[in-house]
């Protein structure tokens, strides 16, 4: 095998990244849809939390492997903290071979985390977690380190009729909906945050900044929220998107409010519900702490809990983290995840 050095991101790499990028994720797949270098830093380099990219280079300069994190601030039981998303990782035709301890995906991965997780390195993530499909769980768990803890991912569903939709509007007629973008949003959210922060002691943090540029407009994706007011004060928020994958599929990407309150829940579902049944949506799905009042609010409301396709893993560095703390304590929502 041709030698190789791995380096963090340096300006001017997007080129060659996105390069790799689509020559890797187009092999075999003809629906596969080439990303652009916008789209890429949008991603990567306008993240408010920071740049958290390597990059494995080979002779002559040219870039062979990538791995691509999304770095959010987090709460872990009352401390502010660091965590990142292991999102874009591959490695050129060229270089693959078995995953030894000098192959290029094996040393890229380890210098990464080497890198923002040793101790006294600032920012420090204090954990590194992912959700990787059938063909990157085995690698992840067995030569890089991730631990399971949801697997699969639980995910809360309810197929959408009208009947249904008018019932959620009636339950939650004591609270006044109305239709927001993040943009002018993000404030109102990230109050409602704190003020239910202990519902999620470990989890991200959903700052204003962080939440205007993760629902920031794109093109591929447009985001609805829906704000439920009672007596003009906000009591609940839901992120929604129209669509996924071609399906027609309505994920309720993020929660934010008191996860008891059933009678705003229901309101938020009665608004999100009558929207996506109108746009020809046929089911809500998602994302919610087994353990959270969220989880016991949507089964009350007539959401029912299966396995999705995916694999909840976690690496953790922080020197008092306990990895089987988050099997109970860890919020992740559908928005949390670069997947909606």
């Amino acid at each position: 095998m041709t030698s190789f050095t791995v380096r963090p991101y340096e300006p001017g790499d997007e080129e060659g990244i996105v390069s790799l990028f689509n020559r890797v994720f187009s092999e075999d797949n003809p629906a596969f849809k080439a990303r652009s270098v916008e789209n890429w830093s949008s991603i990567y380099l306008d993240n408010p939390a920071g740049i958290q990219v390597f990059v494995a280079v080979g002779n002559e300069g040219d870039i062979i492997g990538n791995y691509s994190s999304i770095p959010s601030p987090c709460t872990l039981w009352g401390r502010a903290g660091l965590s990142t998303q292991a999102v874009d990782t591959c490695v050129d035709r060229r270089y693959r071979g078995r995953l030894s301890k000098g192959s290029v995906f094996v040393t890229i991965a380890r210098s990464f985390i080497e890198h923002f997780s040793r101790e006294g390195k600032e920012p420090f993530d204090d954990y590194m977690w992912g959700l990787p499909n059938e063909q990157a769980f085995p690698v992840g768990t067995r030569i890089i380190g991730y631990q399971p803890v949801r697997c699969p991912m639980p995910v809360w569903s309810m197929d959408l009729e009208s009947e249904w939709v008018e019932t959620m509007e009636s339950k939650g007629a004591g609270c006044v909906v109305e239709s927001w973008d993040m943009e002018g949003a993000a404030d109102l959210a990230e109050r409602l945050y704190l003020a239910h922060a202990d519902e999620a002691p470990l989890g991200l943090r959903k700052d204003a900044a962080m939440l205007r540029w993760r629902y920031r407009p794109r093109e591929d994706v447009q985001y609805g929220v829906f704000v439920a007011k009672r007596d003009a004060e906000a009591v609940g928020l839901l992120v929604y998107r129209l669509g996924w994958m071609d399906q027609p599929l309505v994920p309720l990407v993020d929660w934010l409010g008191g996860g008891a309150d059933v009678e705003a829940t229901a309101g938020l579902l009665g608004a999100v519900g009558k929207v996506a049944v109108e746009k020809g949506g046929r089911r809500l799905e998602t994302w919610v702490s087994p353990t959270s009042p969220w989880a016991t609010t949507l089964s009350t409301l007539g959401f029912e809990k299966g396995d999705s396709p995916f694999n909840l893993c976690i690496m953790t560095f922080a020197p008092e983290f306990r990895s089987d703390w988050s099997r109970e304590d860890w919020s992740v929502t559908m928005g949390d995840s670069d997947i909606y």
